[in-house]
């Protein structure tokens, strides 16, 4: 019998985002930075990585996760070429097939892994590139990345909420060793970005008003979820308050960095003076930092308040009517700065 195709229960076009992150591997050593295991509930095998790419010499570390399971099909896609009057077209493969599916000018859609070096037919050093599965991916990680290897990685942002917490992951399309990287060196500057288009509900500064709190709202495929990000250019925080008005999409882009929140204090030693010391207060921080954004994106009509409590009260319906079944079944110019140009990131001329 054919596989039921599931329905889309809101009709909001998504709101996508990415990111990028350059450093030394970390938490290789961890039981879970790789796990290979069979499903709960399902006993379908499992696999997934989980690790961090250390931005700065002090320690901060920007972590991933990717995970992925056997399925029943893996697409190929074939790229849209005018000049040569090739059609764009995408290929449904079976499972067993993925990697013996040979048809010209196909491409798996996947990740893209390049962690382990190999000789080239002129006798150059170069990554293995492959493009795997998820599932596959995992063990190409989880057998080659070692800890303080250099590494770039790009992916998505997904947001998410789990017991009332917001948490917003960063999934992995590409994961690659780079040219060796120097954090301790003088010139060395943090790379670790994102990009991401927002619907905007608005902008609140701190008491003296040098960062100032983002809110927004992240439409997924079958959620909507709440959002925070952060602004410290008063200016662009201006640019913000005065232009766009609340329920309306912007992409927006800037750095992701990590915050620890440290303070001086003294401890009485036994012998002697008083040992001033440094102490973490609390656990560190990822923070989402806007430092541009592009005004020719902003859509007032897409995400207004009402198309979004519709959409949130049919969410919650569904969520209900499942658990429910579940219970009785017992189962221009800038504003900021401009968008570095990269390959992973959009790279439509920012206003």
């Amino acid at each position: 019998m054919a596989e039921k195709k599931k329905t889309r229960l809101i009709d909001l076009v998504q709101t996508r985002g990415s990111f990028s992150v350059s450093g030394l591997v970390t938490g290789t050593d961890k039981d879970s930075f790789y796990e290979d295991k069979l499903t709960q509930s399902t006993k379908k095998p499992f696999r997934s990585v989980n690790f961090g790419v250390k931005i700065d010499k002090d320690g901060s570390s920007v972590y991933t996760y990717l995970n992925g399971m056997e399925r029943k099909s893996v697409y190929y896609s074939r790229r849209e070429d005018k000049a040569k009057g090739i059609t764009k077209d995408t290929q449904e493969v079976a499972w067993k097939d993925r990697y013996t599916f040979d048809k010209e000018g196909y491409r798996m859609i996947g990740v893209n892994v390049g962690v382990k070096k190999i000789v080239d037919k002129k006798g150059n050093e170069v990554n293995d590139k492959k493009v795997l599965t998820e599932f596959d991916a995992c063990e190409e990680i989880g057998t080659n990345l070692k800890d303080d290897a250099s590494v770039f990685v790009k992916g998505n942002l997904e947001f998410s909420t789990y017991n009332d917490k917001h948490n917003v992951r960063l999934v992995p399309t590409q994961v690659s060793l780079c040219r060796p990287i120097d954090i301790e060196a003088e010139d060395y500057t943090p790379n670790a970005q994102f990009t991401q288009v927002i619907v905007f509900t608005g902008i609140e500064p701190n008491e003296d008003k040098t960062k100032f709190t983002v809110s927004a709202k992240i439409v997924n495929y079958e959620s909507i979820e709440d959002a925070e990000f952060v602004i410290y250019d008063s200016k662009l925080a201006t640019a913000f308050r005065k232009n766009i008005k609340p329920y309306s999409s912007i992409k927006v882009w800037g750095d992701i960095i990590v915050e620890r929140d440290i303070e001086e204090v003294e401890e009485a030693s036994v012998w002697g003076t008083a040992n001033k010391m440094e102490r973490v207060n609390s656990p560190t921080q990822r923070l989402f930092v806007i430092t541009g954004a592009d005004p020719q994106t902003i859509d007032t009509e897409e995400y207004s308040e009402n198309k979004i409590d519709k959409a949130i009260a049919k969410i919650a319906a569904s969520k209900k009517a499942e658990d429910d079944y579940g219970s009785s079944n017992s189962n221009g110019g800038n504003w900021g700065k401009s968008l570095e140009s990269n390959d992973e990131l959009d790279d439509d001329e920012p206003w």
